[in-house]
């Protein structure tokens, strides 16, 4: 009986990174954006005026663009492997 290992083609290793990247990618974009004192101000005073602060999120096109990417690259994965023999 021989002893079988899989490894990614490089197909493969792009579904990996398509699957893994995505996430820290909208974390980094959902984050706040640092602000001056004076840009705090005014939000600061925008929200006493309104009562709501602006959000500046990430666009609905982009989260599902990335979302996409994910599901994308873990298909690629599991098609990008190949058995050898160890």
């Amino acid at each position: 009986m021989s002893v079988q290992r899989y490894r990614l083609t490089p197909l493969g290793w792009l579904g990996a990174a398509l699957f893994v990247l995505p996430t820290p990618i909208a974390a980094w974009i959902s984050s706040p954006a640092r602000l001056s004192p004076g840009e705090a101000m005014f939000k600061k005073t925008l929200a006493e005026v309104s009562g709501t602060i602006p959000y500046e999120g990430p666009s609905l096109f982009v989260v599902t663009l990335l979302a996409t990417f994910t599901l994308v690259g873990l298909v690629m994965l599991f098609i990008g492997r190949e058995l050898h023999d160890v």
